[in-house]
């Protein structure tokens, strides 16, 4: 992965957010389980409380699913009481996904202390550190959406399966 472009320390940081994705990966997994859900479920349930309400066409989008696909998820998130589907109030005929309390009850129980860690550990920060924290944690977002879309839409035009973008935590 070395180049003229990088050193140490770019290496360095690439490796701790390589190992950071897969501890957060594990957590999706712990999640998933303690919320009684599939990954699937638990990302949409993710993107839902990130973004939420959305219409399901635009939650099927964000999670790479099928509108068909992305319902069977609703039902079953809506049957386990952590969605419901609401009207729009702009637009009575559109249906809206909203978390639920029940939801909000279970984040505080399973993300709560990893919050709370989080956050007292940020403290040491000044201003000026969280604000490069914060810029860096944005960009390598948008440089990972970017360059998963790009894999999605190759393996398409190959008629390759590829797996939906992940919402996670």
């Amino acid at each position: 992965m070395s180049s003229d472009m990088t050193g140490p320390r770019e290496e360095q940081v690439l490796a701790a957010l390589r190992a950071l994705s897969t501890e957060i990966d594990l957590l999706d997994h712990v999640a998933a389980d303690r919320y009684g859900l599939n990954p699937t479920d638990m990302r949409s349930l993710d993107v839902v409380g990130q973004l939420g309400p959305l219409s399901p066409t635009e939650l099927a989008r964000r999670v790479g699913l099928t509108t068909g696909g992305i319902t069977t998820v609703i039902d079953r998130l809506e049957r386990a009481g952590y969605v419901r589907r609401v009207a729009d109030p702009r637009d009575r005929r559109r249906l809206l996904i909203e978390p639920t309390a029940r939801t909000a009850e279970r984040d505080r129980e399973v993300f709560g202390e990893l919050a709370r860690m989080t956050l007292e550990s940020l403290e040491g920060y000044s201003s000026t550190e969280l604000a490069v924290i914060q810029h860096f944690l944005e960009r390598t977002r948008e440089i990972t959406a970017r360059h998963a879309g790009e894999l999605a839409q190759a393996a398409a035009a190959t008629g390759r399966q590829s797996r939906p973008r992940s919402g996670g935590r």
